[in-house]
């Protein structure tokens, strides 16, 4: 009888020890969510000093042509007509003069997997590989800018008006693709969940330490670099002496040296986007779908190094992932998303023609 006793008094201890615990874990994971996803930061955005724009010619909006290339080479070549002025061509030695078949006299040209105009190429693919049992579907947007502002970044916040959810420091990205009117986007960092040094279109939002990723930052002359998440104040204050325009924090950083390195964190197959740098003025997005059994299993980041270094890359960040990461081609899904409603972001990364051009 009295073991009987002792045993339900242990039984008893133990029950309330684990209620006790899942109690204090519960307490713990409602503070983290409520902190790193429901909670509403408050930004005081403070634009950069940045370099005068070099613009060669007077604008004008270009002409928007979605015949196919080879149609357009069989027509005959028009009378140039002296009542339109001739398109803008904005230049400013982003390329060096290099990749000029890449680019029209000043039409636009549109394709389901392409856009070219005087300012911007984009050429669209996606790829299947893996195995039969995991197979892999990414999409690659490999892009040419003659001007930096061709590469842009909207951020959630800037759009609050048109905002029709509960919380307006993030929004679709399906949405923010639309309202910008890009030509390429992708998802970004999602910098209103963590701490960060974020930059945006040269609009510094926050800029604290220590910080939850690696760094990525595009400069004014189109040049990207990548930083450990040990980056210290000393060498935030040399990047922003070198004129930054964008600044991402999240990673990693997925070439060292234009290396792959030896060892990641974490080795799971997983939704995935990135950017890469080949050179200024050449770059290119790749989202991969992921979690989705018989379509796409995802990429780990060896696996998504290994993809941007086989491209020539010189520079490669991974950006959110997971239920964040989507693509967007003209305003409309380019990649799957695993869910119906993939998870709404605090910023897109996009490409469109040129500010000086009348971009947005």
């Amino acid at each position: 009888m009295i073991m009987m006793d002792l045993k339900k008094r242990r039984a008893k201890r133990l029950i309330t020890a684990i209620v006790a615990d899942l109690l204090v874990l519960g307490v713990f994971l409602g503070v983290f969510s409520y902190f790193h996803f429901l909670r509403e930061r408050t930004y005081e955005p403070r634009a950069l000093s940045a370099p005068a724009p070099v613009v060669e010619a007077a604008a004008s909006s270009p002409a928007v042509s979605t015949k196919s290339e080879d149609a357009q080479s069989n027509d005959a070549t028009p009378e140039p007509d002296a009542s339109t002025p001739a398109p803008e061509v904005i230049d400013t030695g982003l390329l060096g003069g290099k990749f000029a078949e890449k680019f029209t006299t000043g039409e636009v040209v549109q394709t389901e997997d392409s856009y070219r105009s005087a300012n911007v190429s984009i050429e669209m693919t996606k790829v299947v590989t893996g195995t039969e049992s995991k197979p892999i579907t990414y999409y690659v947007a490999d892009i040419y800018i003659k001007d930096v502002s061709s590469f842009r970044t909207a951020v959630a916040l800037d759009y609050r008006e048109h905002n029709t959810g509960t919380r307006k420091n993030v929004m679709s990205t399906l949405q923010l693709s639309q309202l910008v009117e890009s030509i390429v986007a992708i998802s970004g960092d999602n910098f209103a969940y963590h701490q960060s040094i974020a930059v945006r279109n040269g609009i510094e939002w926050e800029n604290k330490l220590p910080v939850y990723g690696d760094i990525c930052v595009l400069y004014y002359d189109g040049t990207m670099e990548t930083y450990p998440q040990t980056i210290k104040r000393a060498d935030v204050e040399a990047i922003y002496e070198k004129n930054p325009y964008h600044i991402w924090t999240f990673g990693p950083e997925l070439l060292i040296d234009g290396q792959v390195p030896t060892r990641f964190a974490n080795s799971k197959a997983n939704p995935l986007a990135a950017i890469g740098y080949y050179e200024p003025g050449h770059y290119c997005f790749i989202l991969v779908d992921g979690r989705q059994k018989g379509y796409s299993w995802g990429m780990t980041y060896p696996e998504l190094a290994q993809v941007l270094y086989d491209l020539g890359c010189k520079v490669a960040f991974n950006l959110d992932g997971g239920d964040t990461a989507v693509m967007t081609f003209g305003g409309q899904w380019r990649s799957q998303p695993q869910d119906s409603s993939p998870r709404d972001t605090s910023d897109i990364l996009y490409i469109g023609e040129p500010l000086a051009a009348g971009g947005q």
